[in-house]
């Protein structure tokens, strides 16, 4: 009887070990899946003054949103930083985000109104969906969205396919809206494709197009807008109005341990904190360029004053789940030969 009972421990333990084996684990330290230029700058600082261990994957906004998407509810991701509220907010609605993830800080106005009501998402600065870039030697840049269907800009207008550019699809949702909402808008949207729109894969070559002479207009986030033409000074940079809020934004995977769920909001408050936005300009090349959303951080000398620019925030509840429709009808219809 005591041999028999002895095996039954045995294999007991032997059985509780495979699972053990194979059940899967959350990862020590934190894994970052960030598609914004200062995410490696950010999270190595994070490491240095926590010692909380930083996993950085390094991608670009449309595959982190499709990474994110493959793994569905078994993440291997601990935080997401990205461009776009309205992708967040489709993330949120499929249940893929933790909730009540916000930190209460210094907010200042339209930092508190982007802030999701069910606090699914950070919002961590903003920039602008749609900002036109053109050479200095043109007399009469467009001021309105209207003005790129005018004969001026025949065969001359180029942006991002926003199903690959994932910061361009809040631009062509603010595009349809302001022509009318959906389906209204794709009136504007095939207008410009009449007035021979040329459609590239992201800022990188639409803005090599316009330095190229291929198009004399490129339409491209702000950020990356600014920092193009602060590398070349025969490019200038207009915001339209209206000019689409395109807010960074930090998110925070379900089911994460509470250890675990301490050191993301951790790393949320660190990454907010004056000091390290201070860091995020200084190391963020193109994505330095965002205004703040909280009070006591200075915006780059580069931008404009956002109070003097007319800016529309799309509500990411409407828009964010339309964004594989939309972007399947932009490739059916606007690509199209």
């Amino acid at each position: 009887m005591k041999r028999l009972l002895v095996i039954a421990c045995v294999l007991a333990v032997i059985v509780a070990g495979a699972l053990y084996a194979l059940w899967p684990r959350q990862a020590q330290g934190l894994v970052l899946y960030s598609a914004i230029d200062y995410g490696p700058a950010v999270a190595a600082a994070f490491k240095k003054q926590t010692g909380i261990d930083v996993t950085l994957v390094d991608v670009s906004t449309g595959a982190l949103l499709a990474k994110v998407s493959a793994e569905g509810r078994h993440p291997a991701w601990s935080l997401l930083w990205f461009d776009g509220d309205l992708a967040a907010a489709a993330l949120d609605r499929a249940g893929l985000l933790a909730r009540h993830s916000v930190p209460e800080l210094a907010w200042n106005k339209i930092g508190r109104a982007l802030i999701p009501a069910d606090g699914s998402y950070t919002p961590t600065g903003l920039t602008l969906a749609g900002a036109f870039t053109y050479h200095a030697t043109l007399a009469d840049p467009p001021a309105h969205w209207a003005d790129l269907l005018s004969p001026t800009f025949k065969n001359a207008v180029g942006m991002n396919n926003p199903a690959i550019s994932g910061p361009m699809y809040p631009m062509l949702a603010g595009m349809l809206e302001q022509a009318g909402g959906w389906p209204k808008g794709q009136s504007y949207v095939l207008a410009l494709k009449a007035n021979g729109l040329h459609v590239y894969t992201k800022n990188a070559n639409t803005l090599a197009a316009l330095r190229g002479g291929d198009i004399g207009l490129a339409v491209t986030q702000s950020s990356a807008a600014w920092y193009t033409a602060s590398q070349d000074p025969t490019l200038k940079v207009r915001i339209p109005d209206p000019a689409f809020a395109l807010p960074s934004v930090i998110c925070v995977a379900p089911g994460l341990s509470p250890a675990m769920r301490a050191a993301a909001e951790k790393f949320i408050r660190f990454a907010m904190s004056p000091a390290i936005q201070k860091l995020r300009q200084q190391k963020g090349e193109g994505d330095g360029n965002y205004w703040p959303l909280t009070d006591g951080v200075v915006p780059p000398q580069s931008l404009p004053p956002l109070s003097s620019l007319s800016v529309t925030v799309l509500d990411p509840s409407l828009w964010g789940p339309r964004e594989d429709e939309v972007n399947a009808w932009f490739s059916k219809v606007v690509l199209a030969k």
